[in-house]
């Protein structure tokens, strides 16, 4: 492994298996170039996001919940500084098992932000005893 994949999740690394006998060379034609070596490890597409900004966003989102995930296309959005348009979009990948769990926790609808505004009154100028605030 290199210095660029050591850090990274197991899962996200290709099966570094030596052959068992000298006769076994590997075959990079040939070679899985999948995360785990089979296709159940093998990453998702779960969001495809608008700009990197919203792609990390959503990342970290599924990285509290415990999720592993990755971008793709970020270093094309860094390196020329794109934030908008068809080239500045990245994908939110996850391992294909987790990738329902991740769908779930993107999608889930826990009102939180609907407290939050109710407590608060500030969309309507109605404070949380429900008077008319001026501003």
């Amino acid at each position: 492994m290199s210095a660029l994949t050591d850090n990274l999740p197991g899962w996200f690394r290709r099966r570094n298996t030596p052959a068992t006998d000298g006769s076994e060379q590997s075959d990079p034609a040939t070679a899985s170039t999948t995360t785990g070596g089979g296709s159940d490890g093998e990453p998702v597409v779960v969001w495809e996001a608008a700009n990197v900004m919203e792609a990390h966003v959503v990342k970290g989102r599924l990285e509290s919940e415990g999720i592993p995930a990755i971008i793709r296309g970020e270093a094309l959005a860094t390196i020329y500084g794109l934030t908008a348009g068809n080239l500045a979009a990245a994908k939110v990948l996850v391992p294909a098992p987790l990738a329902e769990k991740a769908l779930d926790v993107l999608f889930a609808d826990d009102g939180s932000l609907d407290e939050a505004e109710e407590e608060s009154g500030a969309e309507d100028g109605v404070d949380a005893s429900g008077n008319h605030s001026e501003s």
